[in-house]
């Protein structure tokens, strides 16, 4: 196989076109196997370039994923995993990244629990089955997870529960309430945190008003069907039959 022309595709890579076909090489592989000055290379020399040039690459791309933000070993595995890398080219990386020291669960956990503490919604279950699932030892998450204070947990869930206290009106006090306990609980809060938050909210929906008015003129004097109608609503019975007479 016969190299006709060299071309720079990016830093530290170079594009090698060849009479029927082209590669894109680092840098150190061009050097290692005398490139720049052979100009034939057989099949076997070839596929063992593009096997050596597999490993550099696994590891450029995890570099590369790292720098944009910290990871730990399981993303790097399976972001080089949906890159069709084979398992020998990942290994190669990982052992590489290990031995810069650019992976470590304790900056990792301290980083991920500030951010999601203030910047987002979500509550300490929630951040420890997200570490979990990413393959942090339970150790290490409860080392940083065990310092954050209570208020902080409890502040977080004001928050989200005054946030949603403003669709209240909108909707039965039962469904507003069903559906806020739920969304609690998908966040990760502690139930017994969540329900001393909701026991202290008070009924001063107006909903059912509007919600019966709506029944009455859609089933006119059909009490049975505007009892139906409400009761799917969230409303309770004793809360209908107080309305309706």
């Amino acid at each position: 196989m016969h190299i006709n022309k060299f071309k720079k595709v990016g830093k530290n890579k170079y594009k090698i076109i060849f009479d029927n076909t082209e590669l894109t090489l680092f840098e150190d592989i061009i050097l290692k196997y005398d490139l720049l000055i052979k100009k034939d290379i057989n099949e076997y020399l070839f596929d063992e370039i593009i096997n050596e040039n597999s490993y550099y690459d696994a590891y450029d791309k995890a570099l590369s994923y790292i720098e944009a933000k910290l990871r730990t070993k399981k993303e790097i595995i399976d972001y080089l995993n949906k890159k069709g890398f084979d398992e020998k080219y990942i290994e190669y990386a990982i052992e590489k990244v290990e031995k810069l020291g650019l992976l470590n669960d304790d900056v990792y956990v301290q980083a991920y629990v500030n951010d999601k503490i203030n910047l987002t919604l979500d509550g300490p279950y929630k951040i420890r089955n997200n570490l979990l699932n990413l393959d942090i030892s339970e150790e290490v998450i409860n080392k940083y997870l065990n310092k954050i204070d209570n208020n902080i947990w409890s502040e977080k869930l004001d928050k989200v529960i005054n946030k949603k206290k403003k669709l209240m009106n909108s909707k039965s006090y039962y469904i507003f309430m069903n559906k806020l306990r739920n969304n609690l609980y998908s966040l990760g809060y502690e139930k017994e945190l969540i329900d001393e938050k909701l026991s202290n909210i008070k009924y001063d929906s107006n909903a059912i008003d509007k919600d019966f008015e709506k029944a009455c003129k859609k089933y006119k004097d059909d009490k049975n069907k505007i009892i139906s109608s409400l009761i799917r609503k969230g409303y309770s019975y004793e809360e209908i039959i107080n309305k309706l007479n």
